[in-house]
């Protein structure tokens, strides 16, 4: 049985995205959908969404993308730059991955670790200069500019997702 044209060109997209990007099954829906939009708008909705789903599946089958190693990798990278597991958790949802996935992902992201979370914050405020990694001089500085440049950077721990 020969695929239709549309499958094939659509297993060519996704092939070639895959080549060059990680992504999740869902992040692969999207790049195809925008692709059928510009390139392939004079056929049916209904059959490039089965199409779609159709070339999705199929990569899953053939080990193209998968969720569970997306996580994994996505959350080790980003623990190694320091973001927090909140921080993270928003990231992987995202690309609309479910709970169990994003949890299963953060604790192989910190098995390697007794308190990933101190770790991460630690590797923030190294990157950032926070903390005891701010090698500006005191010196000249009055109590009130300490305690302000204290606070910002309490600020920016925060914003970052560290509690």
């Amino acid at each position: 049985m020969a695929k239709a044209p549309i499958e094939t060109r659509l297993m060519h997209k996704a092939v070639d995205y895959l080549g060059r990007y990680a992504s999740s099954q869902q992040r692969l829906r999207d790049v195809l959908g925008r692709f059928a939009t510009r390139k392939l708008n004079q056929h049916d909705p209904n059959e490039i969404a089965v199409a779609i789903e159709t070339t999705v599946t199929r990569c899953q089958t053939l080990g193209y993308v998968n969720d569970d190693t997306f996580a994994r990798s996505q959350a080790r990278g980003h623990r190694r730059q320091g973001r927090s597991r909140l921080s993270i958790r928003q990231r992987l949802r995202q690309h609309k991955l479910d709970d169990d996935v994003i949890d299963a992902a953060l604790e192989v992201a910190d098995e390697h670790a007794a308190n990933g979370e101190l770790l991460a914050a630690c590797h923030f405020a190294r990157r950032r200069r926070i903390g005891p990694f701010d090698h500006r001089r005191n010196d000249g500085d009055g109590r009130d500019a300490i305690m302000l440049r204290q606070q910002r950077q309490l600020g920016a721990m925060a914003r970052a997702g560290f509690a």
